[in-house]
């Protein structure tokens, strides 16, 4: 069991649902075995989730040895452990992604049979690249897209023509070449002994479907499942899905069809929209309070849902009103650049990190001319990218699964390829690739090992600390923004061909484009700035038509220079610099470092300012602190206490 008997009682099922909006904790304490929580932007749906899994465990309506909880990237999957961790679930659960946790079964049936475990590469392109040679007619942009397609609907190479031809899909690429070049993929994996992340996923349907013992195993461990950010689901993993829960219909999904921004890789918001359809008899609960955004900032988000067909979800702020959004034109993407550097020192105060802000375009190339500008203006920043956000995810991802120095000595030397013409991948991500190959190198220096041991290392030798933890304006694509929040954010480039795309040609398509354009608004708890170019690359724009009509909405004049620096001289005058805060903030970093863990996710800005306000005296004050809590502070309290003294102390100099 995950808890002590001795402290399963009503005490704790209430601690539970301390905070919690009523809808919350019914979504929390729901007995239908088969639910969907749908989850506005900043409704606290994780956090539902999560508490959803520990009052089941408690209440013994599932067992934690048989509890999987799902999810689509590493670091959500981190995110998820540690929120149950905390609290109070031991590692008996199964929480991982799709990918992981069927790459954990198959490798258990695999030594059960006595077979070798294959490699698992995670970037087909260079497959793609290697079996079209050099002398290559396709475009494997083309080709890769419209292989994705396919293995994500677990389309196999002779059923691709039939496919396209049922779903009525314009392939990029010839059909023909299509078909041939995922065959010819597959055979090269056989011939190496390796699988990509889809083969996980297809080679546990077929395990599942062909092997009773192993179906049996899997619904044995696996009883009780638990996705989060269902609105990405593929039809891939849906199959997956159906198949672990045959038997036993004990399902809960959490997400938000307003953010399924993923449809080139499957994902369809009628998972969430068609639920009745999908899974007859399913308990539907919404979450509509938004406790992250102004309401100024809930308005413009839901402004550009109302461009969808469909009525836009009924989601409310909870938050006192805050600056109104606004829209800043400019000449051309030069003069852009610079006001957008401008608005961000406009908006900086004394207590506030550079952290605290993001800008967001729509695409990867418009982010390096930001950058170029705010570098310009003095302003550090960090390009986020795919592969060059994290080294550390970079690593874990390419390198970690590596068995032996060999092969990791192999991927070192892959990694320092220069580019190819119609790669896209940018400088930055190449940059990244050659940052954890210098340390893999150093690593085999030292006497090497395999992808795992790689990894320890990285973690005792934090050899990319200077980078993940410096205090930066970030910038992002909007799709690289999702799951991420900050305090003051600016979108970039909002005009027609960038939001939409240009690209998006069909229904389909725009709608995604508007839900994405909704995502990239609700990043942003405090102030939101829209900006657009009248003139990009010498050719005129017009302003994005998802920003039309949004109320509270006003379009001015980007600040001057002058009102800049007078505007932060004020502020300096006017508002005492907080010591207290200065100290927690070194703590929570000093705190993620220790830990190799992004510091955020220790504690929130927001409830960083509450501690410092409040200046608690003991883990009692601390802890009855809102988005603190007990747990925590037993753990960390006494530290945390000693940070607020130190900033105290130096106050009072």
């Amino acid at each position: 069991m995950p808890y002590d008997v001795r402290v399963i009682n009503a005490d704790l099922k209430k601690e539970l649902l301390l905070g919690l909006d009523p809808t919350q904790q019914s979504a929390i304490t729901s007995s239908a075995p088969l639910l969907a929580v749908i989850a506005g932007a900043g409704s606290g749906k994780t956090g539902v989730l999560t508490r959803r899994v520990a009052y089941r465990c408690l209440t013994e309506s599932a067992d934690a040895a048989h509890v999987a909880v799902l999810t689509f990237t590493r670091q959500a999957a981190t995110e998820l452990r540690r929120r149950l961790r905390a609290l109070g679930l031991r590692d008996t659960i199964i929480a991982g992604t799709f990918h992981s946790v069927a790459l954990a079964l198959l490798r258990q049936r695999w030594d059960e049979q006595g077979k070798s475990h294959p490699v698992v590469v995670s970037d087909r392109r260079r497959l793609i690249g290697e079996v079209i040679g050099p002398k290559r007619t396709a475009n494997i942009n083309d080709l890769s897209s419209d292989i994705d397609w396919a293995r994500s609907r677990n389309i196999t190479a002779d059923r691709y023509a039939s496919a396209v031809q049922a779903s009525g899909r314009r392939s990029s690429a010839p059909v023909a070449d299509v078909a041939k070049v995922m065959s010819d993929v597959q055979m090269l994996k056989r011939k190496r002994g390796v699988i990509d992340l889809d083969d996980l996923l297809s080679l546990t349907i077929e395990a599942m479907r062909d092997d009773n013992n192993f179906a049996n195993i899997v619904h044995w461990k696996i009883r009780h499942l638990f996705v989060d950010e269902a609105q990405d689901l593929n039809p891939l993993q849906l199959a997956v899905l159906d198949q672990w829960r045959i038997g036993r219909d004990d399902l809960t999904l959490v997400g938000d069809p307003s953010q399924s921004i993923y449809g080139f890789n499957g994902a369809d918001p009628s998972v969430l929209t068609a639920l009745e359809q999908r899974f007859p008899g399913i308990e539907v609960i919404r979450l509509s309070a938004n406790y992250r955004c102004t309401p100024q900032v809930v308005q413009a988000g839901l402004r550009a849902l109302s461009h969808l067909p469909t009525d836009p979800p009924q989601l409310f702020s909870t938050r006192p009103d805050g600056s109104p959004v606004q829209i800043y034109g400019f000449d051309d993407e030069k003069a852009e650049a610079n006001g957008i550097a401008q608005i961000v020192e406009s908006w900086r105060i004394p207590t506030s990190r550079w952290r605290d802000f993001a800008i967001l375009a729509r695409t990867n190339a418009q982010l390096a001319p930001l950058r170029d500008a705010l570098t310009a203006h003095n302003i550090p920043t960090r390009i986020v990218g795919s592969i060059a956000a994290d080294p550390v995810q970079l690593a874990t991802r390419e390198v970690g699964d590596l068995p032996s120095s060999i092969r990791i000595a192999t991927w070192s030397r892959d990694a320092r390829a220069p580019l190819a013409e119609d790669s896209t991948e940018t400088e930055e991500d190449l940059v990244a690739r050659r940052r954890v190959a210098d340390a893999v190198d150093e690593f085999l220096t030292e006497g090497g090992g395999d992808g795992r041991t790689f990894l320890a290392w990285v973690r005792t030798n934090r050899p990319f600390d200077d980078e993940r933890y410096q205090d930066s304006v970030e910038l992002l694509t909007f799709h690289g923004a999702k799951g991420r929040e900050w305090d003051n954010v600016v979108l970039a480039g909002c005009e027609q061909g960038l939001i939409p795309h240009s690209s998006a040609k069909t229904q389909a398509e725009t709608a995604e484009e508007i839900r994405l354009a909704y995502v990239a608004m609700t990043r942003a708890a405090d102030r939101l700035a829209i900006t657009h170019a009248h003139s990009r690359r010498g050719r005129s724009r017009t302003r994005s038509p998802f920003v039309e009509g949004v109320d509270m909405v006003i379009e001015v004049a980007p600040p001057s220079s002058d009102y800049v620096r007078d505007q932060t001289l004020r502020r300096q005058e006017l508002e005492p610099h907080d010591f207290v805060y200065d100290e927690l903030l070194l703590w929570r970093t000093n705190a993620g470092r220790v830990a190799n863990l992004d510091p955020t996710i220790f504690c929130s800005d927001e409830v960083l300012r509450r501690i410092a306000q409040a200046r608690p005296k003991n883990v009692e004050e601390l802890s009855a602190i809102e988005g603190f809590g007990q747990s925590m502070a037993l753990r960390v309290g006494q530290r945390v206490l000693s940070a607020v003294q130190r900033g105290i102390e130096q106050t009072h100099q």
